[in-house]
Parts: structure tokens; sequence; C-alpha cells
């Protein structure tokens, strides 16, 4: 399944980056910032996802969600490895009149863990995690539900996975060194 997500994302890139060159004027500039990998393909976000698989299990075992929307349910989201954002342009050194002019893969501060290493509020930081699942990846989630649920019945959903989210994380208090991926790529002048 793996394979089928990056072959996926590799061409969903590309076609991203044609499109961009359609609409960009020769000289023009496009930058590009977007959720990133490390280079081992490992993601600051790994534990609060383990945590969050773990209470979507108990979601369906409490017959919040059915087994079946469990398994559909697929985050609409794929982070890419700096090696990803730059492997249209490896062979040719430039794509579609493209060039990369810039790229890096550079962390985000974790201000909420700044937070919490002043006030020592485990429960605050839980909160601030779970918020953040919630408003970043529950919507994706949602989407899995049946088609006969309602919006009620979906922010039910919701507000199961937050707190059952904010009630692990509050035991396990952790830094997340999340990384951002940039390139900025320029459109060539006249061919």
């Amino acid at each position: 399944m793996r394979a089928e997500f990056e072959h996926q994302a590799a061409l969903d890139w590309e076609t991203f980056l044609s499109l961009r060159a359609t609409e960009l004027r020769p000289d023009g500039r496009l930058v590009v910032a977007l959720p990133s990998l490390a280079d081992d393909g490992t993601t600051a976000f790994a534990t609060i996802m383990d945590h969050a698989n773990v209470v979507l299990s108990e979601l369906t075992s409490a017959g919040v969600i059915t087994a079946e929307e469990r398994r559909r349910m697929t985050l609409a989201s794929y982070p890419r490895r700096q090696r990803d954002l730059l492997a249209p342009f490896v062979d040719r050194g430039q794509f579609q009149g493209l060039v990369v002019e810039h790229c890096a893969t550079l962390p985000v501060a974790d201000t909420a863990w700044d937070e919490y290493q002043l006030n020592k509020d485990p429960e605050e930081l839980a909160r601030k995690r779970a918020g953040f699942f919630r408003a970043v990846f529950v919507p994706s989630l949602t989407k899995a539900l049946g088609p006969s649920r309602d919006t009620k019945e979906g922010q039910v959903f919701s507000a199961a996975l937050e707190a059952g989210l904010e009630r692990r994380l509050v035991d396990s208090p952790m830094r997340i060194d999340h990384l951002v991926g940039m390139i900025v790529l320029a459109k060539q002048g006249a061919l």
C-alpha cells in the first residue's frame, strides 16, 4: 500500500508543478512550503499518530464508528522528503521549464512545547496537541464516515477523538519538532 501512495504522491507533485509551470510567466518564481519528512522518512508526528490510532480502535470498540469506517480512514496529506521535492528535476536539471533555485528542509518551532517548559501544565499541552490534531487531520478522517451519518454524528466523532487523544497525551508530554520543506522554483525565460 505504501508504494501505491508514494507513486501517486510523485504523480501528484509532477502534476502540481506542471500546472504551476503553465501559469508562471518567464522569469517568474514559485515558492512552495509544505509539511516534510526527515531524510530517513520519519516524522515527528509518529507518536501522536500512534495515540490517535489507539483512540480510533477504542471508538470502534465503543461503537462510535464502525470497523468499515475505520478501515476507510486515510489522511489527505502526504509529507515529502527533500529528495521527493527534487525528484522531477534530477534527470534534466529542470522540469516543465522550472529550475530549482533553493530547496531546504527546516525545523518549525514547537511553541506549545516551549510554553509547557515554562508552565509545566501537561493538561494544557495535551489540549493544544489534541486541538491541533482535530483541526488538521480530523476533517479527512470524518470523510470516511458512512453516507447515512449526519453532521451531528460527525461532530460527536470529532469530539470523541479529540477527547480520547487529549486523555492519552496528558500522560506523555512530548516535543514535536516537525519539519517544513521549502522549494523555490524559477520559470526559465524565453527558450
